[in-house]
């Protein structure tokens, strides 16, 4: 009797583990670092404290293919920052979300979200929970216009997790970036919706 109830729990769980799971949505963190590649000609090396213990090197082949899901492949390549001490930036290295400190150079530049998201094209990302994707009237507000993961909204201001955006020419409103956890809720122009 066990074994046939093993192989009926096997052939019940086989479907759902053939499915590629969505990635999970990224944490925010305190804003973005644009990275300069030119001129880079060795790896990055990556801290686990700022100027303390070397913990590995970022590959230059991996720059190029990091987070283009969420910022498109058109720009240079960005990396979530999470922290900041002085000229130390703590940074996602990897989809897994895992963390490491970086010295900032002089040619990479680091915006907070607030300034970042201003004047950028967005849209929902495709695994945010429907009940996120809509534009309100004002932060906050109980219900809103529902909207769909692929429709482009031009980010007119950005304050705390609230961004007024842009929908067409006739309206706009709020809606909400990134999740009461602190993960992101929208990609960028460029980027394919996940």
């Amino acid at each position: 009797m066990r074994p046939v109830l093993i192989l009926i729990l096997f052939c019940l769980l086989l479907p759902l583990s053939s499915h590629a799971a969505a990635p999970m949505r990224p944490y925010s963190g305190i804003g973005v670092l644009t990275l300069a590649t030119a001129g880079i000609t060795e790896p990055i090396p990556l801290y686990h404290d700022p100027g303390i213990s070397r913990c590995c090197r970022f590959p230059l082949a991996d720059l190029g293919r990091l987070n283009v899901w969420l910022f498109g492949n058109d720009q240079p390549p960005h990396l979530l920052v999470t922290a900041r001490k002085g000229d130390w930036l703590e940074v996602e290295y990897d989809d897994a979300g895992r963390t490491a400190w970086l010295k900032s150079e002089r040619r990479w530049s680091y915006t907070p979200w607030e300034q970042f998201l201003k004047g950028r094209m967005v849209q929902f990302l495709r695994n945010s929970p429907k009940k996120q994707m809509q534009v309100l009237p004002r932060p906050g507000t109980a219900e809103g216009t529902p909207l769909t993961s692929n429709k482009p909204m031009k980010v007119i201001l950005a304050q705390g997790d609230w961004a007024y955006v842009l929908l067409d020419q006739n309206s706009a409103g709020w809606i909400r970036w990134r999740d009461s956890d602190g993960r992101l809720l929208i990609g960028f122009d460029g980027a394919a919706p996940k």
